[in-house]
């Protein structure tokens, strides 16, 4: 029941912003308004949940199969197929990402917390890249925005056109994100 409301909330405040009623959120996830307060107080914590239940999703899907003991650059690449993956398989999920990175709904040190274990990972794998001499100089925050925006608002436009993300649009843009960060040899 917590997932179907999570889920619901998520598409009521992509579509309504915080407009939606805790009422409405419930009828959409086809629980009773008060099986909603009995998992989630107010709409204040219920929005909280929302970001961190995205953090985690996205933390386990841009994370996962990650090899610690291969080279930083294969690492830096899985991880930028694994965001590419999980926006295009998932977007709701990215419409949401982006809704809630253009409107931010909590105070900034409460977004940066819910996300801090997907940002760690990258910024580290980043600044390893720039230690060895492969990454440009420049912020490693600046970087991994870049590439999380680049890949989102690139899907985002493919599935406006309505276009198949084939093998070869995920290598060019996989590529792309890599020519744009790395230092020239």
């Amino acid at each position: 029941m917590r997932d179907k409301i999570l889920e619901a909330t998520a598409a009521m405040l992509v579509e309504h912003g915080t407009q939606a009623s805790m009422a409405r959120i419930a009828s959409r996830a086809g629980v009773a308004t008060g099986s909603l307060y009995n998992h989630f107080e107010n709409k204040d914590v219920l929005i909280r949940a929302v970001y961190d239940d995205l953090a985690r999703d996205v933390e386990q899907n841009l994370i996962v199969g990650d090899l610690p003991d291969a080279n930083a650059p294969e690492r830096l690449a899985r991880y930028i197929d694994n965001q590419i993956a999980y926006f295009w398989a998932n977007p709701q999920r990215a419409m949401l990402f982006d809704y809630l990175s253009n409107v931010p709904l909590l105070p900034v040190d409460e977004v940066l917390n819910s996300f801090e274990r997907t940002s760690r990972f990258i910024r580290e794998l980043l600044q390893e890249l720039q230690r060895d001499g492969w990454l440009i100089d420049g912020d490693v925050s600046v970087m991994g925005g870049f590439i999380g925006g680049a890949i989102r608002n690139t899907l985002k436009w493919q599935r406006m056109l309505g276009a198949d993300l084939t093998d070869a649009k995920c290598t060019q843009l996989r590529e792309m994100c890599l020519q744009s960060l790395r230092r020239d040899q």
